[in-house]
């Protein structure tokens, strides 16, 4: 399957579908390089699409961008946009021994309350949190290295080993898809 697009006629001499596009055509052919499937479409406001690899080991893609609009109330009458990207990356990781924890950004309350406890903050950085570290250690550490970038740029959103699936959340407008090279390794 491909990815489509589902813009209407007057969309498609915008700069942001070309945008949207070429995202989503460079992440068609980067999928198609390692014999993956690719689902999807895009418009000028967003864009939805996913891939699976299956070599060296399974790897589930997901890459999504919205543009939320919202009116205000009637008597002030103002509008808001509202842009959410986001990139999910996901693989079984069969032999964790039902080892579970999460690393994910403080939000919030969270935020407020950890910032005076720090007693579980990721690797000093004071904006992630971690939990449920046991066996978990020479895994968290490995990708930790592959993702240091991204948690330094605040890109990371969160890590997830639950049920024997790791799942990786991003929020960003890019493929990083050198990093995820990295990853084929676990």
């Amino acid at each position: 399957m491909k990815i489509k697009s589902n813009a209407a006629s007057a969309e498609l001499t915008s700069p942001f579908y070309k945008i949207n596009q070429d995202f989503c055509s460079e992440f068609e052919n980067y999928i198609a390089s390692k014999n993956g499937k690719v689902k999807g479409n895009y418009n000028v406001w967003s864009y939805f699409i996913q891939g699976k690899i299956m070599a060296p080991k399974p790897w589930n893609l997901m890459y999504k961008k919205a543009t939320y609009t919202s009116t205000g109330n009637l008597i002030l009458s103002s509008k808001k946009q509202n842009l959410l990207t986001l990139a999910e990356w996901s693989t079984p990781m069969a032999g964790s021994f039902n080892s579970e924890f999460s690393i994910h950004k403080k939000e919030g309350f969270g935020l407020i309350k950890k910032l005076f406890n720090n007693s579980n903050s990721f690797r000093g950085l004071k904006e992630y949190v971690i939990n449920d570290l046991d066996k978990s250690e020479a895994l968290i550490e490995k990708l930790y290295q592959a993702l240091e970038p991204l948690f330094k740029s605040g890109e990371i959103y969160s890590i997830i080993l639950e049920k024997d699936i790791l799942t990786i959340s991003l929020r960003s407008e890019k493929h990083h898809f050198d990093i995820f090279e990295e990853l084929f390794e676990f």
